[in-house]
């Protein structure tokens, strides 16, 4: 009897690493670079779930793949979304997807089949190299936060660029290449948490990005991470390009069917928030509640019944203000008791979110050695350490773009105390890993 063995496709270099940097490490290990929002959820937040839990389970929309309440959420969806990005949307421009991981391996599968090669900021999430490596697409180059492009070599018939709003790695806003791209991926990472004179300013360079218009455009949405509910996974894809969103449906159709209704109720929650957000810092004080207001007669236009009460939203946004807080308190924390150890100075704050990459001060110039050196940690001392060789490109594209010490991701969302404690694990292991064998200097 013969065996049916499928073609195996080789990992993606960030994905590569990743299994050399955990080989023999604990899995209990401590981490200081976790990859989602570890500040508490707002209790208004459970609050509305179970509501809108309790509203899906009475209307029968747990019992079926699909109602007409669907078309519903992405009608209204499109409101609130094209009013908060300054673009006049349209509910079937609107696709619910498991978090912005799937929608990123959509786009880029269809990016693939159109021959349309990527250039992607360094760093950037492992599924924008994964997806296309697996599906036979091309990355054409990739660029640092200055624009300055480290190109391929690889060709394509077409040019898609993504931008990531801000860098979810870096927390910083990226100037991109002066190209001329045939489509756009925008990835909307953070907007809580941002701080200083211009607490809205990711949402203002994303609205100035897109100029009113998604034709030829991707726009990739998460609530996962602000409203700090990585468990659920909401995702939010919205595009006007109509080949690419007849080739989303028909690959969800074929996986899934439908996505969950609580899905669609948690992205209208946080659109919704966003909106109020803003209207919070405005110098009117009557702006909040006029704003809900509009928000509410658009539920019940598009008839949605779980609309979000003012008391509700107002608490969202404090607890926002206070994650903000809990940020920047860490950031100080780390800038006080990290310099022997990491990269400190302003430059490195998150204009919005909790994740930051700075410098490990550290003898170690070439990527095996961070390899080796970020492993040997990790065994010998219980510490999972998520340099920057993990997100994204290639060994030459790092030695190029961004040479010298390795980066290493830092999660300021954490508890302020678990922090100062990865910092002194990292600080022991930095005086005392032993590495399993001479250092060795190939490029």
């Amino acid at each position: 009897m013969s065996s049916l063995l499928a073609p195996v496709t080789e990992d993606a270099p960030c994905v590569a690493v990743y299994r050399e940097f955990r080989a023999g490490v604990s899995r209990a290990s401590a981490q200081i670079g976790y990859g989602y929002n570890l500040f508490p959820t707002a209790p208004a937040v459970h609050r509305f779930l179970h509501r809108a839990l309790t509203a899906c389970a009475r209307d029968g929309r747990l019992h079926e793949y699909g109602t007409a309440d669907d078309a519903r959420d992405r009608a209204l969806a499109a409101a609130l979304a094209g009013a908060y990005l300054g673009a006049d949307l349209e509910g079937e421009q609107v696709v619910f997807t498991s978090g912005a991981t799937e929608g990123i391996g959509l786009v880029t599968r269809w990016l693939a089949a159109c021959d349309a090669g990527l250039v992607l900021p360094a760093p950037c999430y492992y599924a924008f190299e994964q997806t296309p490596r697996r599906w036979g697409g091309t990355v054409l180059g990739r660029y640092r936060h200055d624009g300055a492009v480290h190109a391929t070599g690889e060709r394509a018939s077409h040019t898609a660029l993504v931008e990531i709003f801000p860098n979810g790695v870096t927390g910083a806003l990226y100037t991109p290449p002066p190209l001329v791209a045939d489509f756009r991926v925008v990835d909307v990472v953070f907007l809580a948490g941002g701080t200083g004179p211009s607490p809205h300013q990711v949402t203002e360079r994303v609205r100035t990005t897109l100029s009113g218009t998604v034709s030829d455009t991707a726009v990739l949405m998460t609530p996962s991470k602000d409203l700090c509910i990585p468990g659920i996974r909401p995702g939010l894809l919205i595009s006007g390009h109509t080949p690419l969103l007849d080739a989303v449906r028909d690959d969800l159709f074929d996986r899934t069917a439908s996505s969950s209704p609580l899905t669609g109720q948690a992205v209208l929650l946080y659109l919704t928030v966003l909106l109020l957000a803003e209207a919070a810092h405005d110098r009117n004080p009557a702006a909040f509640t006029r704003r809900h207001r509009w928000i509410a007669r658009q539920y019940a236009h598009h008839q949605v019944p779980t609309v979000p009460s003012e008391t509700d939203c107002r608490a969202i946004v404090e607890h926002w203000d206070a994650m903000s807080a809990h940020v920047t308190r860490g950031f100080d924390l780390l800038t006080e008791h990290a310099g022997d150890v990491l990269e400190t100075g302003a430059q490195l704050r998150p204009v919005s979110g909790y994740s930051l990459l700075p410098r490990l001060i550290a003898d170690l110039s070439y990527p095996d050695e961070t390899v080796a050196w970020v492993n040997a940690v990790g065994r010998q001392f219980d510490l999972k350490l998520n340099a920057h060789l993990l997100f994204g490109g290639t060994r030459e594209s790092w030695q190029h773009l961004y040479p010298g010490p390795p980066r290493i991701r830092v999660n300021v969302s954490v508890p302020h105390e678990d922090l100062l404690h990865t910092l002194g694990l990292l600080r022991t292991a930095h005086r005392g890993v032993v590495l399993p064998a001479p250092r060795t200097e190939a490029a």
